[in-house]
């Protein structure tokens, strides 16, 4: 038997609340460090969840040859650092969404990801989540016949005139953090939409702010990023898709994603982010059915359980499932089994979709990848 994989995941928020489960759900893999950027911050995090090892130098962490995998947290302009480190020493990356703060960025790290040779993965695990997974095999088996067009939407209150949400997030205000709301909810609907449609051939936006102000804690923050994203785009295959983005709608929907076809329509739904427990699959065949009412489909077993994983869809831990099964596809591409997805290669071209979708927006007009 080979040795274990040993992680060494860099944040003690998102890193350690999300991906430490899910990388200790799986067989193969062991996480043997986190890094902070403090020497107590790292030393009370590596106590709090029961890892060995403690670093406040990433670049240290990314050196040290009894660490596989480095697994890099926190906003994009800090994490190119981390990425090209770790990549510089040979190590295999995951990587977090926004891919990149912008193109330049996105594109040196996958040269630098091609010069290692090593696998190098991003955060946008909703083409994992169960029901995502059996939408598109439904979708590859001919249940809505010939694909004539989808939408996807991802639209809810983060930030409102009456309260911040998500404190957390408050960085992505300013634009030197590569956010937006095209930029950062957009960019994992685009791995969704490139998953299942394959890659983008032009694209022409719309992009505002509406919300110009976000209460924090007695003070005030100024966003300078638009909250509202819409995208048309048009896939190399000609198909053409739709992505609405919107980070302050009160009384959002949350996630929707819709299918349809010359045989019916597929749509999987989700209140905040689709998880593998919230997320539900609808759909119909009746061509003579009006408005909203699909009936729901159940997700099949096979699609609710993977293997050497230790985690259980219906738990509500924060991806647990989905981001499991992205981290077992990157333990078995590192052992030369499969394929790692989504990649730096998919990564790239969605930041190329994402820039190209800002300039369409300023210029008004179409852009063509």
């Amino acid at each position: 038997m080979s040795p274990p994989l040993r992680v060494g995941i860099i944040s003690a928020a998102w890193g350690a609340k999300a991906h430490l489960p899910a990388w200790r759900s799986l067989d193969g893999v062991e996480v043997t460090a986190i890094c902070t950027s403090r020497p107590e911050t790292a030393a009370k995090a590596a106590d709090d969840f029961k890892v060995a090892r403690a670093f406040h130098d990433f670049r240290a962490m990314a050196a040290d040859p009894e660490i596989d995998i480095v697994d890099c947290g926190t906003r994009p302009p800090l994490r190119f650092a981390m990425v090209m480190a770790a990549l510089g020493a040979g190590k295999h990356v995951y990587n977090g969404i926004p891919f990149a703060k912008d193109l330049a960025d996105a594109q040196a790290m996958t040269d630098a990801w091609r010069k290692a040779g090593t696998v190098a993965v991003v955060d946008a695990f909703m083409q994992a989540v169960p029901a995502m997974v059996q939408m598109k095999a439904m979708i590859e088996a001919g249940w809505i016949g010939e694909v004539f067009g989808a939408d996807v939407a991802f639209e809810v209150p983060l930030f409102s005139a009456a309260q911040t949400n998500v404190p957390d997030y408050i960085w992505f205000a300013d634009p030197a953090n590569g956010a937006s709301a095209g930029r950062n909810l957009g960019s994992h609907m685009l791995h969704l939409l490139v998953h299942f449609f394959g890659p983008v051939a032009s694209v022409t936006a719309d992009q505002s702010l509406a919300l110009k102000a976000w209460p924090l804690e007695g003070r005030t923050i100024r966003p300078a990023v638009p909250d509202r994203a819409s995208l048309l785009l048009r896939h190399a295959s000609g198909l053409p898709t739709r992505l609405e983005a919107n980070w302050c709608k009160i009384g959002g929907d949350g996630f929707r994603f819709s299918v349809w076809g010359s045989r019916g329509r597929l749509e999987a739904r989700a209140p905040v982010f689709p998880m593998a427990h919230d997320t539900r699959l609808f759909g119909t065949r009746d061509a003579a059915l009006a408005g909203p009412a699909m009936g729901e489909i159940a997700i099949e077993p096979e699609y609710l359980a993977l293997p050497g994983c230790h985690s259980d869809a219906d738990r509500p831990e924060t991806g647990l499932l989905a981001l499991a099964s992205i981290f077992a596809k990157m333990r078995d591409a590192i052992g030369g089994t499969g394929a790692a997805a989504p990649d730096f290669a998919q990564a790239l071209h969605v930041q190329e979709v994402v820039e190209a979708a800002a300039t369409a927006s300023n210029e008004r007009r179409w852009i063509d990848l």
